[in-house]
């Protein structure tokens, strides 16, 4: 992390230690020794400062970082929660608008035989003859006058759907 080239006054420092190597180079062995020993301890004490600062500013930009992330994460959400209202103020407006709409009689009549009032005259046609087939009372005699019934209401609506195409 730290790259003392890239700090300011870099040959400054470079210059100072070339001259306390041959300072030190100069002096008797002892003497030389005993002040490498308290530049050594001096330096240890600057380094643990240097590495202390080092981390805190470590911990500050990690710190910053996962305040941009939820910063990020709560502007996600809040634009998920105005959609989200606005899909149900769509919602709602749908619901409201599909109760003003009332179902014709033409409409009612279609749905009874589970057509579309713009189904093509064939599919009527085939429609008519499924009910007719399906709903005779010839095909249920153990409840003949319930399937009786069933047949005029289907035929009724058939003869009505005939009525309104022409």
């Amino acid at each position: 992390m730290i790259r003392i080239l890239s700090v300011p006054g870099w040959r400054l420092r470079v210059w100072l230690a070339v001259v306390i190597t041959l300072v030190l180079a100069g002096l008797p062995l002892p003497v030389a020794g005993l002040v490498l020993w308290i530049g050594g301890l001096l330096g240890m004490t600057l380094m643990e400062a240097i590495a202390a600062t080092i981390r805190e500013q470590y911990q500050a930009q990690r710190q910053l970082d996962a305040d941009r992330e939820r910063r990020g994460q709560a502007v996600l959400l809040a634009e998920r929660d105005a959609q989200i209202a606005s899909l149900m103020a769509d919602l709602a407006r749908a619901r409201s608008n599909s109760g003003e709409r009332r179902e014709t009689d033409e409409e009612r009549t279609y749905r009874q035989v589970g057509l579309h009032p713009r189904a093509p005259e064939f599919l009527v046609t085939a429609a008519r003859r499924a009910y007719r087939s399906r709903l005779h009372p010839d095909r249920h005699p153990g409840h003949r006058s319930e399937a009786n019934s069933r047949y005029l209401k289907a035929e009724a609506a058939f003869e009505r759907i005939a009525e309104l195409r022409r």
